[in-house]
């Protein structure tokens, strides 16, 4: 070890100098850096346009188009641009998310977590894709679980689907919380793909 003894002791004037000015700086520096990627993704958000497509099947359900044009969304019964995507879901299912989303404060003025929301580089990469994607949630309080599916591009919706996407309810929480991506749930075996793994990796980039 160091002889604590011989070694030169650090001076105030070392100390303010070499550590207190300079940290100041840099905490001014990366506040700038964090302003220009709010700013950034602000703008990815300002300029997305496009509909998406929702579809809940059963008593209650129907058919809604949530139309994205700068920066605001409106929900109409009518497509008002391209179709990015369309959501085939249950009304059970329908429900069940909204209970979800609730839970893990989704919406609203705290809402947290922006995994899924539409950019225009998301959305751009979304149009190129085609293909059925189920998503299931296994593990609920019941012992059930729930699905939903997600149709890119146009066109009748396929009879099966080509990917099928599998988690925990509360592994799906933990996404919608923020405190988990979905890239770190896939690539550590929360989430698991069968089927076309090529479209499931595709999808997941397009939704970085």
């Amino acid at each position: 070890m160091p002889n604590q003894s011989s070694s030169t002791p650090l001076t105030p004037a070392t100390f303010f100098s070499n550590n207190v000015a300079p940290q100041f700086k840099r905490r001014i520096e990366e506040l700038q850096r964090q302003i220009l990627a709010l700013e950034q993704q602000v703008q990815g958000r300002l300029q997305a346009q496009g509909t998406v497509r929702i579809v809940v099947e059963g008593n209650g359900g129907g058919i809604w188009h949530l139309n994205i044009d700068q920066g605001e969304m409106t929900v109409s019964g009518e497509a008002a641009f391209a179709t990015i995507m369309t959501v085939y879901q249950s009304r059970a299912y329908f429900d069940w998310a909204m209970m979800q989303a609730a839970d893990a404060g989704v919406f609203g003025p705290g809402a947290r977590g922006s995994h899924g929301e539409l950019t225009k580089s998301r959305i751009e990469r979304l149009t190129r894709l085609k293909g059925l994607l189920q998503f299931t949630f296994t593990h609920l309080p019941d012992g059930g679980e729930q699905s939903f599916y997600l149709q890119l591009g146009t066109g009748e919706r396929p009879a099966t689907p080509q990917t099928v996407l599998t988690m925990k309810a509360e592994d799906a929480q933990k996404i919608a919380r923020g405190e988990l991506t979905p890239h770190m749930a896939f690539m550590g075996g929360m989430m698991k793909a069968t089927g076309d793994l090529a479209l499931a990796m595709q999808f997941g980039a397009a939704m970085m």
